[in-house]
């Protein structure tokens, strides 16, 4: 297909090429697993239902539940899949495009490495194959029957690349603190998008975590070496740059840039990975040691996260409530960084699924979750219809 201006519409993606994109695809792939938490966390099952929840299983959940847990188990399968190939999809496209882009545009590439005030967005494909990582899990398990019955014949595998990953991110995220301590920056000119580093760092641990408890002997135990390794990492780079930016916004306010405004919400899924990576922490202490720890200190960990997650989203949304109202469906305004608001909506819905499984079974809990389901998904499209027409040439994004 060829645009108005005689360039075809994929060589306008590559000289439009936006590092967010990466997040665009990470969005995706959280509202694939989100559909999996729900599924498998809050669905009222007895024996023979109970247990991780696959293709065969869920058939005969639909068949058997009946009324509304019908309708959702049947519609959660096209969910899981459908933003899962999406996921995949997109992450093969924006990455093709980010090799074309850095060959084609070297110098600009080396600025913004240089920019120790917007660099923070290169660890963004890091952030993205971690999902990525995350989704194959998901799909393989519910769509791939072979996947599942040898799930610890693959572990070692999975262990493997997760290696890969692990220190892709250390590398990644240690090389940008690097630049910003030796080079130095303005600390009036903080903006949120720097969480996006203990982002990527907190991604990578919850992946570790998972392969950690399902593994065995020697396996899990260096798994949970190198997911401690970088949940250590984001912890401390959370609150450091958390504390330093609540300080130089209640000196300056907030950016006056509004696309800096969406990344305000970066705290939301960072704390779900965080809380999710105690579960499974404490899932594996649980293995190692062979020791049941009390279900009252998981529902106290979900408990907390799910507090902390709380108030600060509805901070967010009360401070920025303009924005939302001017912006967020705005066909005048459209900017990559709005991508960065599906992820609290996802996160959100994916700790109110394990709050529900072990602290607050109450339906309430599953209508939050639901509602929060069914924004990321209205949003998500209306982001990509407005992101096409961008790239197209037909969205204004003058604020």
């Amino acid at each position: 297909m060829t645009t108005m201006q005689g360039q075809t519409f994929f060589e306008q993606l590559v000289e439009r090429f936006n590092m967010l994109w990466f997040i665009m695809a990470l969005g995706f792939g959280g509202t694939s697993v989100a559909g999996f938490a729900f599924l498998n966390n809050t669905l009222p099952r007895r024996p023979p239902m109970a247990g991780m929840l696959y293709l065969d299983k869920i058939n005969d959940y639909a068949a058997a539940a009946g009324g509304i847990y019908t309708v959702l188990a049947a519609y959660l399968k096209i969910h899981m899949l459908l933003f899962g190939l999406l996921h995949l999809s997109a992450l093969a496209l924006v990455t093709l495009l980010y090799i074309l882009w850095r060959r084609r545009r070297p110098q600009t590439f080396q600025e913004l490495l240089d920019d120790t005030h917007r660099n923070s967005v290169l660890i963004a494909p890091v952030l993205a194959y971690g999902m990525a990582f995350n989704v194959f899990l998901v799909l393989g398990y519910v769509f791939s029957d072979w996947m599942r019955i040898n799930v610890q014949l693959l572990l070692p595998y999975a262990a493997a690349v997760y290696g890969l990953l692990w220190l892709w991110t250390m590398v990644t995220a240690i090389r940008l603190q690097a630049h910003a301590l030796t080079r130095g920056f303005d600390v009036e000119k903080m903006h949120f998008g720097w969480l996006l580093i203990p982002f990527a760092l907190a991604m990578t641990t919850v992946t570790g975590t998972g392969i950690s408890y399902l593994a065995h002997g020697g396996l899990a135990d260096t798994i949970f070496f190198l997911s401690i390794t970088s949940f250590s990492m984001a912890l401390f780079l959370l609150l450091v740059k958390l504390m330093s930016l609540f300080k130089a916004h209640y000196a300056a306010g907030l950016p006056a840039k509004i696309e800096f405004l969406p990344s305000f919400f970066v705290v939301v899924p960072i704390i779900t990975l965080l809380t999710i990576s105690l579960l499974r922490y404490g899932y594996y202490f649980q293995h190692k040691f062979h020791v049941q720890l009390p279900a009252a200190l998981f529902a106290f960990v979900v408990a907390v996260g799910f507090g902390l997650m709380t108030w600060y989203m509805a901070l967010g949304l009360f401070m920025l409530r303009d924005y939302f109202r001017k912006y967020l469906f705005s066909l005048r305004y459209f900017d990559e960084s709005q991508w960065g608001l599906i992820c609290p909506m996802v996160a959100y819905g994916v700790l109110a699924s394990f709050v529900f499984k072990h602290a607050l079974a109450y339906p309430l809990i599953q209508g939050v979750i639901l509602f929060f389901m069914a924004l990321d998904v209205v949003i998500l499209l209306s982001m990509l219809i407005r992101q096409i027409l961008k790239i197209r040439g037909r969205c204004c994004t003058d604020a």
